[in-house]
């Protein structure tokens, strides 16, 4: 994410990793293993982008492994 440092900074990164060791079910697909957050007021609507609130685990670069999709690239900046 080029120009987003407070997307990509260590602490966010941290963040990020301890929400999804909580849970890894896609709000999506609802099958494990998601990878990325998604954010569901979307940060380009107006989302907080570090709000935890704003935050829902979902499949991205790595696709989810059951179903095969990128469930958050498939979403994009909608809301749901």
């Amino acid at each position: 994410m080029a120009g987003r440092p407070d997307l990509t900074n260590y602490a966010y990164r941290k963040r990020r990793a301890a929400f999804l060791a909580e849970s890894d079910v896609c709000h999506i697909c609802g099958h494990p293993a998601a990878d990325v957050v998604d954010h569901l007021v979307p940060v380009s609507r107006g989302g907080s982008p570090t709000d935890t609130d704003n935050w829902a685990p979902a499949h991205g670069v790595n696709h989810c492994p059951t179903c095969g999709r990128n469930c958050n690239g498939a979403k994009g900046a909608k809301t749901q």
